[in-house]
């Protein structure tokens, strides 16, 4: 599970896209042969440049469940939204698919990719269809994607979230 920890998640949709990460998690804890991780993708400050960032939080196949109820009340969202940037680091995580394992990413996200610092301009098409290209990656190496476009309580769409995941993706109100 990857979720987007841009500055705009904040409020009700960060609280319910959290809460029904930490039900996946919980869930898949209790199944043998399951194995969950929990990345969030956002960008930091390291020395004086803005860069994107991944962060694992949890992975099952190293980390006890009780880890979430420890750190995740102190994950906040204050970043932007380097989607496709984040994915090509993302995908090293994930396991392929193959005959016998069933591999999923699963999006959680509210925007359209941004990010910006004095050497990249990531925005707009390019960022869109650069994260689509990341996405086809991941299908060509067998990973099933099931992408959530997390709306308020009006259905805000972005144009662009279907280019990006294509017929997987969904829009979801984190209100109801």
């Amino acid at each position: 599970i990857s979720v987007d920890a841009s500055g705009s998640m904040s409020g009700n949709k960060w609280k319910n896209a959290q809460k029904a990460t930490v039900s996946i998690a919980k869930a898949a804890s209790m199944v043998q042969n399951l194995d969950i991780v929990i990345s969030y993708r956002s960008t930091e400050d390291i020395g004086n440049k803005n860069t994107p960032a991944i962060f694992i939080a949890y992975d099952s196949r190293k980390d006890k469940i009780t880890k979430i109820a420890q750190l995740f009340k102190y994950i906040n969202c204050p970043g932007t939204t380097p989607e496709g940037l984040c994915f090509e680091a993302i995908q090293k995580e994930i396991v392929d698919g193959s005959d016998g394992v069933d591999s999923y990413f699963i999006n959680f996200s509210d925007g359209e990719p941004y990010f910006e610092n004095k050497d990249i301009c990531y925005y707009g098409e390019t960022a869109a269809n650069h994260t689509r290209k990341q996405v086809e990656n991941m299908r060509n190496r067998g990973i099933k994607v099931l992408s959530y476009f997390i709306s308020g309580e009006y259905r805000n769409e972005s144009s662009q979230f279907r280019t990006m995941y294509g017929k997987d993706a969904e829009y979801i109100n984190t209100n109801q």
